[in-house]
């Protein structure tokens, strides 16, 4: 299989990566920067997920269909209420909610996806607006809403295919905080022997296959 990830140099996308190279996959990766790694099923490509250009650019030079696109880049910037700025709630957009977004939409035009393919749009609890108490950070909870609306979204257009959401736990990142009770390792697991068992679409999932409240 060819799976598709991005932001893939570090936490949950790296750990997927990884474990992906050693089940023998072919993976092909979209960073900003550079990977920690090379191997030979390893295809490294640069995209600035909150750049237009370059997710067209990126989709273009992706050089066979994709059985699985998880849609992994993401931003978290820590504004509360009342000192959330507009430069934090358009980056978040732009990163979180538009880029999933316009990557999907460019690899469908460039026909890079095919019948059963699946799409991973990577969510958050804290984007759930059933499950909302409060959130750490507001930017990201809202980009994170509005992405779970891109997976429904795509789900009805694309029927063809498997979108899904998923909340990948509260995992030991930079993103997640030492704090974090789950390993990156432990998250990636869960999400490939979820994604390999994937029999529906239009649904919010986390890591272990458990259903989550839109």
């Amino acid at each position: 299989m060819h799976w598709v990830i991005t932001g893939a140099n570090r936490g949950i996308g790296l750990a997927i990566t990884k474990q992906l190279l050693k089940e023998g996959e072919k993976v092909t990766v979209g960073i900003r920067t550079s990977m920690p790694f090379e191997h030979i099923n390893l295809t490294v490509l640069k995209v600035d997920t909150s750049n237009p250009v370059s997710i067209s650019e990126f989709a273009e030079k992706i050089d066979e269909p994709i059985d699985v696109l998880i849609n992994n880049a993401g931003i978290l910037i820590e504004e509360r209420f009342p000192n959330v700025t507009e430069e934090g709630m358009l980056l978040s957009f732009k990163v979180n909610t538009m880029g999933p977004y316009m990557l999907i939409q460019e690899c469908v035009k460039l026909n890079k996806l095919k019948d059963g393919s699946k799409i991973i749009n990577i969510s958050s609890i804290l984007g759930s607006i059933a499950n909302t108490g409060g959130t750490t950070s507001v930017p990201y909870s809202i980009s994170k809403a509005a992405l779970n609306m891109v997976t429904k979204l795509m789900a009805h257009r694309l029927r063809n295919m498997y979108v899904i959401s998923m909340h990948p736990g509260w995992v030991k990142t930079d993103m997640g905080g030492e704090n974090a009770p789950v390993l990156p390792e432990e998250s990636a697991s869960g999400i490939i022997n979820v994604i390999r068992k994937l029999d529906k679409t239009g649904v919010f999932l986390d890591y272990t296959g458990n259903s989550i409240e839109w």
